[in-house]
């Protein structure tokens, strides 16, 4: 039988399910979190990040586990019922067809708490996870778009240009898709504004080409850090009793 380090009631919270969820529900979620958690869907994570995101995923292992085995003693307890109790009123004396044979009044089934958007009917397809690879394309191809705006874009061979927009504008995108951080996105919006509109201030086709190459890899690297932007925004894991 699993060692309980963590209470039906932290499992199911930190699974965001009912505490009498049945075992469908309880995978779903399972799997949810694992996206969200698993170490192996990071993109060139830091030590620490990398340790962080492997406790989590130990803990929501767990919790699975434990979730599980409630499920199991529910099945012990009543295997006449698909492990769930029967509704009110079905004691031995009703004459009901119920499959709650003890003696007395039937235990009272609970109310079900609405499961979360995730738990839909289709099941959770997690996405596959972006290698560290990604990230150094994305990095390799702004450090081009850069090279080339500086020579044909708004302002050309302009040094003023150079340091205070396009390369406070990588060093964001790349600091945002290694951190998550919100500053450095806001960062990024700015300077991705102001190259819009100096774009439109000097409409040519050379500073027109130079935004064109530069939005992709802004793009890729802010997607890179967005599901970490959402982990740090998630609550954090309550903490095992004793």
């Amino acid at each position: 039988m699993t060692e309980r380090t963590m209470t039906p009631a932290e499992a199911a919270a930190l699974l965001e399910v009912a505490v009498d969820a049945e075992l469908e529900q309880v995978e779903r979620a399972f799997r949810f979190q694992a996206q969200r958690s698993h170490p192996d869907l990071l993109t060139a994570p830091s030590p620490a990040e990398l340790a962080a995101a492997a406790a989590r995923f130990d803990r929501i292992t767990q919790a699975r586990a434990v979730l599980r085995e409630v499920e199991a003693d529910r099945m012990r307890r009543f295997p006449g019922s698909a492990g769930r109790p029967a509704p009110d009123g079905a004691g031995s004396g009703s004459g009901s067809d119920s499959p709650w044979f003890g003696t007395g009044p039937a235990p009272r089934r609970t109310e079900r708490a609405a499961p979360p958007g995730w738990a839909a009917d289709e099941p959770y397809q997690p996405a596959e996870p972006a290698g560290p690879w990604l990230f150094w394309v994305w990095t390799v191809l702004y450090a081009l778009a850069a090279v080339i705006s500086v020579i044909g874009g708004p302002l050309p061979q302009s040094p003023a240009d150079l340091w205070l927009r396009l390369v406070p504008l990588g060093l964001a995108s790349v600091a945002f898709a290694r951190t998550g951080r919100t500053p450095y996105l806001v960062i990024v919006l700015i300077l991705g504004a102001a190259t819009a509109v100096l774009t439109v201030m000097f409409a040519s086709f050379g500073p027109l080409v130079a935004l064109q190459l530069l939005i992709a890899p802004v793009l890729g690297l802010v997607a890179l850090g967005r599901p970490r932007q959402l982990r740090r925004r998630s609550p954090a894991p309550p903490r095992p009793a004793g």
